[in-house]
């Protein structure tokens, strides 16, 4: 079984959270996970608008029960967002994707997310 982390390397990923002072073995190296938490989650990367972008989220028919993780830069600033269709208790905002556009992943567009800016960068799947 590949890893995590070496399927997000193949992907180019480690760039991505290279720009961003990330380290994706710090972030996603779990020696206690035997199957891919992420494993209905599709991943994509982005550059457009100034922005660095991580996505990971899930099919459309997973939607209403995953969440999509997100880690970007922008102006030196990192964030990390976990977002959802459904309401969470506590949110920081509401997300309205466009149509379309360069920087979100198709699988988000149209659709109303329901935003937690998350402080820690660790993926939420491989908190203990």
């Amino acid at each position: 079984m590949i890893k995590l982390t070496q399927y997000l390397a193949s992907l180019g990923a480690d760039n991505y959270f290279d720009e961003m002072k990330l380290s994706i073995n710090e972030l996603f190296l779990s020696d206690s996970i035997e199957i891919n938490p992420y494993r209905e989650h599709n991943w994509e990367l982005r550059k457009a608008g100034g922005f660095t972008v991580v996505n990971a989220i899930p099919d459309a028919d997973k939607q209403d029960r995953l969440f999509w993780e997100e880690w970007y830069v922008k102006d030196d600033e990192v964030h990390h967002h976990i977002l959802s269709l459904y309401k969470p208790a506590k949110y920081d905002e509401v997300f309205v994707c466009p149509a379309k556009d360069d920087i979100h992943p198709a699988l988000s567009f149209g659709k109303t997310w329901y935003v937690i800016e998350d402080p820690d960068m660790k993926p939420l799947l491989l908190r203990r």
